[in-house]
């Protein structure tokens, strides 16, 4: 069977992972690259824009821009029932919570996640994506741009699939040692403060994450919450429970709108950090692509 798939990146507007605002799409047949599309996409969470300094994308590119439902139809035509591949699990979770948010049922796509392979495949210090296009001498790229990065996405898969002498995506995916399922449904379990994971003292201090206070907010796709408290521990950081007046890293998930309180649309602890910060503590809010972007570097 010859290698076809669809690379697919989303663009959010603000930390809201259903706030999708632009797709790109590059299709593969045949191992090799056919065509690439993106467009930008009405926000299932409205103009909310707090994004815009990473990929350039406000308001004002969005208006009369197609519908989540619109979207998914159009990508559903692109991809033509082949299996859509993405630089992260971060994009499958965009999938997931605006159907979530628009009440969409839909059949649902193949997602399969290039970074875990590549992740498996090279032993680099870092597996950022322009990172690893430069890597492999890749051309470069417009990075946060939708089709650019659906595009290198396409690359990096196709040169994986080669070097690993993989025809088809599952075979490719199948010959990573290690790769895991879905598995079974997660479940929260409260972490005393006792037990939470303690900073690694030789971890990098020139990582990123050295001597942050990182405390996680919701359900991430990549990973559970024991998972990621456990890798930012192992870079350094202190892992909180709760966020605090020390606080400086909230990297927030998905989450069910029924465990908020009344009339509210954000989770406690985002609404925390944004009265911290807008006291003038330097405390930064994350979505979990830019968390993801931050343990690659």
């Amino acid at each position: 069977m010859p290698l076809n798939f669809v690379a697919i990146d989303f663009e959010t507007a603000n930390f809201d992972r259903a706030s999708a605002c632009a797709v790109g799409l590059t299709k593969v047949v045949n191992g090799e690259i056919v065509s690439t599309d993106s467009w930008f996409i009405s926000p299932p969470t409205g103009m909310d824009f707090t994004n815009t300094y990473l990929h350039g994308i406000g308001p004002e590119h969005v208006s009369g821009a197609p519908t989540w439902q619109e979207t998914l139809v159009n990508i559903e035509h692109y991809s033509a029932g082949a299996p859509l591949v993405a630089y992260s699990p971060f994009d499958k979770g965009v999938y997931n919570a605006a159907n979530a948010l628009t009440e969409t049922l839909h059949a649902g796509f193949d997602f399969f996640d290039a970074l875990a392979v590549v992740r498996k495949h090279c032993q680099l210090p870092s597996h950022k994506l322009p990172l690893v296009i430069e890597h492999f001498g890749l051309p470069t790229f417009d990075h946060h741009e939708a089709g650019a990065d659906s595009r290198a996405c396409a690359l990096i898969t196709m040169r994986v699939a080669e070097e690993r002498g993989s025809t088809t995506i599952e075979e490719l995916w199948a010959s990573i040692p290690g790769r895991k399922g879905s598995g079974s449904p997660r479940i929260r379990t409260h972490t005393k403060k006792a037990d939470l994971p303690q900073p690694r003292a030789e971890a990098d201090p020139h990582h990123p994450l050295f001597g942050e206070v990182v405390c996680f907010s919701g359900e991430l796709d990549s990973y559970t919450r024991t998972e990621a408290q456990q890798m930012v521990a192992s870079f350094g950081a202190t892992v909180s429970s709760s966020v605090t007046k020390k606080t400086t890293l909230v990297v927030t998930g998905g989450f069910d709108p029924a465990t908020l309180r009344a009339g509210a649309t954000q989770s406690t602890k985002v609404q925390r950090a944004q009265e911290l910060a807008q006291k003038g503590q330097t405390i930064e809010i994350v979505t979990e692509q830019t968390f993801l972007e931050i343990l690659a570097s």
